[in-house]
């Protein structure tokens, strides 16, 4: 009998751990041609820093794409030439304020393999925010010419306690041909993981910064 009940003792105690202080983790599973990556990392900013953050991201995306490779996309890899399995040079971006639609122009390179110019991918970024007070900021692919053929991703910020936010990204992708046959599983990792995982982390922390500034300026 006292065995049951330590057990049950340990057994609550593993899970008041993991609702207090819900671990950074991320996960990808594969399933019918599909890629879906959850991470999840604990922030520590108010509700309002980190919706100037948000509001920041979709500004810059709409506005001045470039301005993100400075924070939010800051070493993805994307625009230089480095040993990179696949390099991403974004060339243009318009956004059609009727539509809300961005209309984006990319060089895909394979190094040693092949190159792809003016790829074009369509996209709406957007923020939203729920009855319950939880933040939803989403990325919808809705066109690619050869690149997705689906993409969606989105990053939910949730309030915790003590002015910490838990984020959330969920990020779900079917590749094109080419790339479905290029990107097995263990090059997923290396090519689109660790940049779900960093993008993350730059908003992270950009929110955290600002709540420096914040505090600072109060003493």
């Amino acid at each position: 009998m006292k065995k049951y009940v330590a057990y049950i003792i340990i057994t609550l105690s593993c899970l008041h751990s993991i609702r207090a202080n819900p671990a950074d983790s991320i996960t990808t599973v594969y399933q019918d041609g599909e890629f879906k990556t959850r991470y999840v990392i604990r922030v520590k900013a108010t509700e309002n820093e980190v919706c100037e953050v948000a509001t920041k991201l979709i500004y810059d995306f709409h506005n001045t794409p470039g301005n993100l490779f400075n924070w939010a996309l800051k070493d993805l890899g994307l625009q230089d030439k480095k040993k990179n399995d696949i390099i991403f040079i974004l060339k243009t971006s318009v956004t059609d304020e009727k539509t809300g639609i961005t209309h984006g122009t990319f060089d895909i390179i394979v190094p040693l393999i092949t190159s792809f110019d003016n790829v074009v991918v369509d996209a709406i970024v957007s923020k939203t925010k729920c009855n319950n007070k939880e933040m939803k900021v989403s990325a919808n692919i809705i066109y690619s010419s050869f690149l997705l053929k689906h993409g969606l991703a989105t990053l939910t910020i949730v309030p915790l306690k003590n002015n910490e936010q838990l984020f959330i990204t969920n990020v779900s992708i079917k590749f094109g041909w080419f790339f479905n046959i290029f990107i097995t599983k263990r090059r997923y990792n290396s090519i689109v993981e660790w940049r779900i995982k960093k993008f993350t982390e730059n908003m992270k922390v950009e929110c955290e910064q600002r709540r420096e500034k914040s505090l600072t300026r109060k003493e």
